[in-house]
């Protein structure tokens, strides 16, 4: 048996987070790292089984390799990529969801390079957003580019330029993020580090917020909590909320070991975070002032880690995913942990909800699909989509009755 179980079902005690509606439009639309933050989605048409030879839409050659997740907006996929000797190379291609046609590709020429290209350096890996104005883009040269839906050009920054030079020797992996007329970046690296908002039509700085040297690879979390937009950062030894209006830090919590790398989730009451070392995956009750540690942590998972993939909250459950491929499964009420089951491998994608079906990604093309209504884990179908030898599934996108994954140099379609 692969599984452990260790507590009966949690209810669903928990809200959805209001501004992290999967489906804030009907149709296909999957706008940015995780959807809208969340890694769920109410549509509940969304493919059981395939295989390599069944049940693939359609696959579409990249330009260039890429780490990022692609994005869905009404029809078209969006997908970055970069290639050459030293990343001089950064790729912005667009194809049709039905049938996988690329409809334009874009290059722009890097305005930072890296020494030589190697497997301990992100390699496009921060994911896209779309929304009805067209796509923005960012890369670990530092170069963030916006274009209309049908290609053209409508703004660029150079951020290195503008801010100083990333350091680090593993590149920046971290995310853009959307929110009302407004776009959210971290950069936490070795240098001067920053939060940034800027302007969606033109591209301009609403306001930075400056940090300390703080290396990490997580995306922020943007969602409105009393009538107010947020943003909820963990990243390397501290978890903080900021408002959204003026870019002010609101409450933090400080000393947590090890959460470089998964991004927060919320289910609109508690921020849940993930780490690689036993007893900082946490839960913390939004609403505090100031240093909540002692006043607003919820739990703390006695043994449950999270490696790339970020915590996925659904029914009352939050469910990590550590090194190992071991999915830990932990009650939201109190963080006990309900069961464990070893998945075929690690996830780099995070996992996703759909309605009551609950999909891992494993970096080696085998996606699980659990019952997310069951009290122990019960497997509806395990799909192998090989994937070449050294690539892994890095993220996905969701459409109407389809799952784009993403491998490095490959989108793959699955479903109707």
């Amino acid at each position: 048996m692969r599984f452990l179980v260790y507590g009966m079902l949690a209810t669903g005690l928990w809200v959805a987070v209001k501004a992290a509606d999967p489906d804030p439009l009907k149709g296909d639309v999957w706008p940015g790292f995780r959807g809208n933050g969340t890694s769920t989605t109410t549509k509940e048409e969304l493919p059981l089984e395939w295989s390599e030879k069944e049940g693939v839409t359609w696959r579409s050659a990249l330009e260039g390799f890429g780490q990022s997740s692609p994005v869905i907006w009404k029809g078209r996929v969006y997908a970055t990529s970069t290639g050459g000797d030293r990343k001089e190379h950064l790729y912005l291609e667009s194809f049709a969801l039905a049938n996988g046609k690329r409809t334009w590709k874009r290059e722009i020429t890097a305005s930072e390079k890296v020494d030589a290209v190697t497997k301990m350096i992100s390699q496009g890996a921060p994911t896209p957003v779309t929304g009805p104005d067209g796509v923005y883009a960012f890369y670990e040269s530092g170069d963030l580019v916006a274009f209309d839906h049908d290609g053209n050009k409508r703004w660029s920054r150079k951020l290195t330029a503008d801010f100083g030079k990333f350091k680090g020797g593993h590149g920046v992996g971290s995310s853009l993020v959307g929110a009302p007329g407004r776009l959210l970046l971290l950069i936490d690296h070795d240098g001067p580090s920053y939060l940034l908002c800027l302007d969606r039509k033109t591209g301009e700085t609403i306001w930075k917020a400056d940090r300390e040297p703080r290396v990490s690879w997580t995306t922020p979390l943007y969602l409105e909590h009393e009538g107010e937009g947020r943003v909820i950062i963990s990243s390397n030894g501290t978890l903080e909320g900021y408002r959204l209006g003026d870019g002010k830090r609101l409450w933090w919590v400080e000393n947590i070991q090890r959460n470089t790398v998964a991004s927060p989730s919320s289910d609109g009451n508690l921020v849940v975070i993930g780490s690689s070392s036993p007893r900082q995956c946490l839960a913390v009750r939004l609403g505090g002032e100031g240093d909540v540690a002692k006043t607003h942590i919820a739990w703390r998972a006695e043994s449950a880690t999270s490696s790339f993939s970020s915590p996925l909250l659904h029914g009352g459950t939050a469910y990590f995913v550590n090194r190992a491929g071991t999915l830990q499964a932990q009650r939201m009420m109190d963080g006990k942990q309900r069961w464990e089951y070893r998945l075929p491998d690690g996830c780099w994608a995070s996992p996703l909800a759909a309605g009551q079906r609950l999909y891992f990604f494993c970096k080696n093309g085998t996606t699980v699909v659990l019952d997310g209504k069951a009290e122990e884990p019960t497997v509806l179908a395990e799909n192998i989509l090989p994937v070449p030898e050294g690539e892994r599934i890095y993220g996905y996108a969701v459409g109407d009755k389809k799952i784009v994954v993403r491998s490095g140099r490959e989108l793959i379609a699955i479903g109707q």
